[in-house]
């Protein structure tokens, strides 16, 4: 279908509505249609701005996605603002879960592949090591990914009927008392992978020299 020759609508103000829909009614709840009747324009208009549905998705997902984002100055140690993407990364998902498995495809997709580049530049000039880099990243990536994942499972089953204290009482004493919060926990995850692979590829480094002599 032919472009309109003049937008009708902004991409920006479509794709935050698109993400409101994806959010109340999952991705198989968004259609162009539907997008168009939400912004009252003809079907048509969209295809300004983006080719299919997909196209729609991925865009709501990088609007979603807009506050991890690699600093504009190098005036934060790399330890810091790399904590602080992760957090944001893993607080996006969990405002948005259904775009979890958007996210699993992020790299075909090309979500977020100019952050990501960025992001790389600028750790290798603030001294992280170029071996340590795509692990650290995939690492945190992936638990980021799988801690909001878990998290907006256990809120979908908390609103189900559960087994109730009478059939789990230890778990159900242990909840009750636990002294460490997701945040805490993720945050102590996140610090120590940081940490392994950087020990590890200190080690790895050290064993190619000591082999190389």
């Amino acid at each position: 279908m032919a472009r309109p020759k003049v937008p009708l609508i902004a991409k920006r103000k479509a794709l935050e509505v698109a993400l409101d829909i994806v959010d109340n009614d999952g991705i198989d709840g968004l259609s162009i249609r539907r997008l168009a009747e939400r912004l009252n324009v003809n079907g048509a208009s969209l295809y300004h701005h983006f080719e299919n549905k997909e196209e729609i998705v991925v865009g709501a997902a990088m609007l979603a996605l807009e506050d991890v984002r690699v600093p504009q100055t190098p005036d934060k140690p790399w330890r810091v603002w790399i904590m602080e993407n992760a957090r944001r990364l893993r607080q996006a998902l969990r405002d948005h879960p259904d775009l979890i498995p958007v996210m699993l495809r992020r790299e075909p997709l090309g979500i977020g592949a100019g952050q990501l580049d960025a992001t790389v530049k600028l750790l290798e000039q603030q001294g992280v090591p170029t071996g340590a880099i795509a692990p650290m990243l995939e690492a945190l990536e992936l638990y980021a990914i799988g801690s909001a994942l878990c998290e907006t499972r256990a809120q979908t089953t908390d609103t189900r009927k559960g087994p109730g204290p009478a059939r789990t009482p230890n778990v159900s004493r242990v909840q009750e008392h636990r002294v460490v919060s997701a945040d805490d926990i993720f945050d102590l995850v996140c610090r120590q992978t940081i940490d392994t692979v950087l020990s590890a590829a200190a080690e790895q480094i050290a064993s190619a020299g000591y082999a190389a002599r």
